[in-house]
């Protein structure tokens, strides 16, 4: 998704025209936006198979049809103000109330959302910054691995390297993870 702008902030790091510090706000930022962007894929999926904006799959039978997304999301909200979609198994939670077997997103194999579940995990790193989400990070997601002390930090870890061949880093592991998950729920 932001492939061509992080390669440049790399380049800029390594050229001395960025710190370190801007391209570790910059992988803040651009993960951020990916879960956001993951988030509002999942609400315009299930409003738009509510009101038949987008053709279901074989398997996917809403329990009711609304004729506008409007009253579907009035409806779907319950009189709140937002609906959280993460940690998944409250969009899980919420399939099963509105389509019959919770499909398409009753899909997801366990480790899939067990994904979900460490992005989510990194997300409130980031965003939250608090003691209790920096030690749910440390415990969930850095654990044991072995990493410098630069990478042990919610933007380090996305900087460092997923794997060697091709070159990956966690940052785009992630993103490729969602993109992945995104069309295996609009298949």
């Amino acid at each position: 998704m932001f492939e061509r702008t992080r390669a440049k902030f790399e380049r800029l790091l390594l050229s001395g025209s960025l710190t370190r510090h801007d391209v570790c706000l910059f992988y803040e930022g651009i993960f951020l936006r990916t879960v956001t962007c993951f988030e509002r894929l999942l609400e315009e999926l299930f409003v738009g198979l509510l009101t038949g904006a987008i053709t279901p799959g074989p398997n996917v039978r809403p329990r009711v049809i609304f004729r506008s997304p409007a009253v579907a999301r009035d409806v779907m909200l319950g009189g709140k103000r937002y609906v959280d979609w993460l940690p998944y198994s409250y969009t899980e939670k919420r399939a099963e109330a509105f389509f019959r077997g919770g499909e398409p997103f009753s899909k997801l194999t366990k480790p899939e959302k067990n994904s979900l579940e460490r992005m989510l995990t990194i997300r409130h790193a980031v965003a939250h910054q608090s003691r209790s989400a920096r030690k749910k990070f440390e415990n969930g997601v850095i654990g044991t691995s072995p990493l410098l002390p630069a990478e042990r930090t919610p933007a380090g870890f996305l900087r460092s390297i997923f794997r060697a061949m091709p070159p990956q880093t966690q940052y785009e592991d992630i993103a490729a993870t969602c993109a992945l998950l995104a069309r295996k729920l609009c298949t």
